[in-house]
C-alpha cells in the first residue's frame, strides 16, 4: 500500500488527538482518585480528633481500625482497641502484623500527623498517624477497597469506550485530511489537464483558509501567465513563419521566372536588385528576432556611457537624409540643451531610429515630422510627431506587440517586419523608461519616450 500525504496527515492528526485524549483521561482519573483519597483523609482526620478527645470507642465508624501506640523508653508499645490488650511489645522488633513506617511514627510523636497508603493482607488501606500527646499517637486505617472498586469501574468504562473513540478520531481525521489536501488534489488534476493541453482550466477560489486561497490564487495567476506565454509563443511562431515565408516566396518566384528563359543583363540586374531587397528584409527580420530572443532570456548586457541625446538624434536625421529628400519631408528639430543620459548608446540609437523610421513610413509626401526633446523633474522626454493618418484607437494598445501592424499591406511593401516598435519598447523599459502613443489634435501620431531623470 502506498503511503499518501493524506494518510500521513491522518496519522499525525489521530496520534495527536488520541494522545491529548489519553492525557486528559489520565488527568481526570488521577484527579478523581485524589479527590476520593482526600475525602477518606478527611474522614480519618475527623475520627482521629474525636478519638483523641474521647478516647477509642466503638461507634458508627466501625470500618476504621483504631490503634493506640504508646511510647515507653526507646520502645513503642502497641495497645489494641478498647480493652487495652497489648498485642506487640516492641515495634522495632519486627513482630508486626500491620506494615509500619517508623519515620511516620516518629513524625507523629514530634507532633506532625501524616497519611500513608499501605497494603495489608492483599488489601489497600489509607493510614493516618495522629499525635495525641507526647507519649501517645493514634493510628487509624481505612480500607481503600471501595475506592479501588469505583476507580476500576471508571477504568473499565474508559477502556470500553477507547476503541470507539480511536475509530471515530481516525475516521474524522481521514475526512479532515481529505478536505485539507483537496486543493492539492485539484492542483494535481488541473496540472494534468494542462499537461494534456487544456490551458483554460482554473481552480475555484472557494476554499477556506488564507494560506489555501493564496496558494490557489498564485496557481491560477501562474496558469494565466503560462496561457499568455503559450498563446504569445504560438502567435510569435505563426508570425515568424509568415514573415519569413513571404520574402522566401518572393525570392523563389523571382528566380524561377528568371530562369525560364535567357534574359538580357539589364533584366538580370533588375531581378537581383529585387532579390537583394528581399534578402535585406530577411536579414533585418533575423537580426530583430535574435535581439528579442536574447532580450527574452535576459542575456543582453547594457554597456552604459553618457550619451548626448540631441547629438544622437541629429546623426539619426542625417542618416535618413536621402529618404527625407525623396519624400520632400520637413523635419523640425526642437532640442533642449544640454541633454545627456547614461545608457547603452547602440540600443538607444536603435530605439530612436525605429521611431523615426516609423514616422518616415507613415508621413505622406511633403509632410512634416517634428522631433522634440526636453528635461524636467519628471525625466527626459523625446517625442516624434508625424503628419500621417494617425493610429486608430482600437490599435493603440497593440502597436507595441510583436508582428502587429496597423496597415499590414503597406508595412510589408516598405520592408517592415512588425518588430521595430516591440524592440523599441523593450529598449526603453530596460533603461527604466516608458513609451506611449496618441493621436495629435492636428492629425498624425505622437510617440513619446520618457527616460528617468535619476539616470541622467
Amino acid at each position: 500500500m502506498t503511503i499518501t500525504f493524506r494518510h500521513k496527515l491522518t496519522f499525525i492528526y489521530s496520534f495527536v488527538t488520541i494522545s491529548l485524549i489519553l492525557a486528559f483521561a489520565t488527568a481526570v482519573y488521577f484527579s478523581f482518585r485524589n479527590s476520593l483519597v482526600k475525602e477518606i483523609d478527611g474522614v480519618l482526620l475527623q475520627e482521629a480528633r474525636v478519638a483523641a478527645t474521647k478516647g477509642i470507642t466503638d461507634g458508627t465508624s466501625d470500618k476504621i481500625g483504631k490503634v493506640m501506640i504508646k511510647k515507653t523508653g526507646d520502645d513503642y508499645v502497641q495497645v489494641s482497641n478498647i480493652q487495652g490488650d497489648i498485642s506487640i511489645t516492641s515495634l522495632k522488633s519486627g513482630n508486626l502484623s500491620w506494615p509500619v513506617k517508623l519515620s511516620l511514627i516518629e513524625r507523629a510523636f514530634d507532633g506532625v500527623y501524616s497519611f500513608d497508603t499501605v497494603s495489608f493482607r492483599g488489601e489497600p488501606y489509607r493510614v493516618l498517624h495522629f499525635p495525641v500527646d507526647k507519649n501517645r499517637i493514634l493510628r487509624l486505617g481505612l480500607s481503600l477497597q471501595e475506592v479501588d472498586a469505583r476507580l476500576g469501574e471508571l477504568r473499565k468504562l474508559f477502556f470500553s469506550l477507547l476503541p470507539f473513540v480511536i475509530i471515530a478520531v481516525v475516521v474524522f481525521g481521514y475526512n479532515i485530511a481529505g478536505k485539507t489536501i483537496l486543493p492539492v488534489v485539484r492542483l494535481t488534476e488541473t496540472a494534468d489537464k494542462i499537461k494534456k493541453g487544456d490551458l483554460k482550466e482554473r481552480i475555484r477560489l472557494d476554499y477556506p483558509g488564507l494560506e489555501i486561497r493564496n496558494l490557489v490564487r498564485v496557481f491560477n495567476d501562474m496558469l494565466d501567465s503560462i496561457q499568455r506565454h503559450v498563446e504569445g509563443h504560438k502567435r510569435f511562431t505563426s508570425d515568424v513563419s509568415h514573415e519569413i515565408r513571404s520574402p522566401l516566396t518572393a525570392l523563389k518566384g523571382s528566380i524561377e521566372v528568371t530562369l525560364r528563359r535567357r534574359r538580357k543583363p539589364e533584366e538580370y540586374e533588375e531581378v537581383l536588385k529585387k532579390n537583394l531587397f528581399e534578402v535585406n528584409r530577411l536579414h533585418k527580420i533575423s537580426d530583430n528576432l535574435l535581439l528579442l530572443a536574447r532580450a527574452d532570456h535576459d542575456i543582453i548586457e547594457l554597456r552604459k556611457s553618457w550619451v548626448d541625446i540631441n547629438e544622437l538624434l541629429g546623426l539619426m536625421v542625417e542618416r535618413h537624409r536621402n529618404k527625407i529628400l525623396e519624400k520632400s519631408l520637413t523635419v523640425i528639430e526642437e532640442y533642449q540643451e544640454p541633454l545627456e543620459f547614461l545608457s547603452d548608446r547602440d540600443l538607444l540609437d536603435e530605439a530612436l531610429s525605429n521611431l523615426f523610421d516609423n514616422a518616415l513610413k507613415y508621413t505622406p509626401d511633403n509632410g512634416t515630422i517634428t522631433i522634440r526633446t526636453e528635461q524636467s523633474f519628471q525625466g527626459i522626454t523625446v517625442s516624434f510627431h508625424d503628419t500621417g493618418p494617425g493610429i486608430p484607437e482600437k490599435d493603440r494598445d497593440r502597436v507595441f506587440d510583436r508582428f502587429y501592424r496597423v496597415d499590414k499591406t503597406r508595412s510589408r511593401l516598405s520592408g517592415g517586419s512588425g518588430l521595430g516598435l516591440a524592440i523599441t519598447k523593450w529598449i526603453i523599459e530596460t533603461h527604466g523608461g516608458s513609451i506611449s502613443v496618441k493621436n495629435h489634435a492636428d492629425g498624425g501620431a505622437v510617440f513619446t519616450i520618457t527616460l528617468p531623470v535619476d539616470d541622467a
